[in-house]
């Protein structure tokens, strides 16, 4: 009961500090700060745009990003879209094909350095959502 509540004082927290890291999400500025990006997405209820900052490091054809807490907002609004935009150290990347996958697998994009504050998330908050890029994107596969 304490962790849930912990959890959601955190969840409502950080919600309220994105205006904040939204100005500097997805810049070079960003990108010192555990590769801070924007994430563009449709709500899947309201049919809103929105940014949500949060950290998204290249892997395979994509990226991928942690899903912090058991229920999130924009990893459900993504799921159900399909699709979403990215940007990532100044430049923006069309997004699509969803899919979560094991934490074994997305630790292998993480930098040393990272691993260990995702190691410290509870069993049932370590998930990772894996993001491909768009076919639209592939003259930008070098650019990683």
């Amino acid at each position: 009961m304490r962790i849930r509540w912990v959890s959601d004082w955190t969840r409502q927290s950080s919600k309220r500090g994105n205006r904040y890291l939204r100005k500097i999400a997805g810049t070079r500025l960003g990108m010192l700060y555990f590769n801070l990006s924007a994430l563009h997405h449709v709500g899947r209820r309201t049919g809103r745009t929105y940014v949500t900052p949060l950290s998204a490091y290249p892997f395979g054809d994509g990226f991928v990003l942690s899903v912090a807490y058991p229920k999130v907002d924009w990893c459900e609004n993504v799921l159900a879209a399909g699709k979403c935009t990215l940007t990532w150290n100044g430049k923006e990347y069309a997004l699509e094909n969803p899919e979560l996958i094991p934490a074994v697998e997305a630790m292998k994009a993480y930098p040393l350095l990272v691993k260990p504050f995702l190691a410290a998330q509870a069993p049932e908050t370590k998930k990772f959502l894996w993001l491909h890029r768009s076919n639209s994107n592939s003259h930008e596969q070098q650019d990683l």
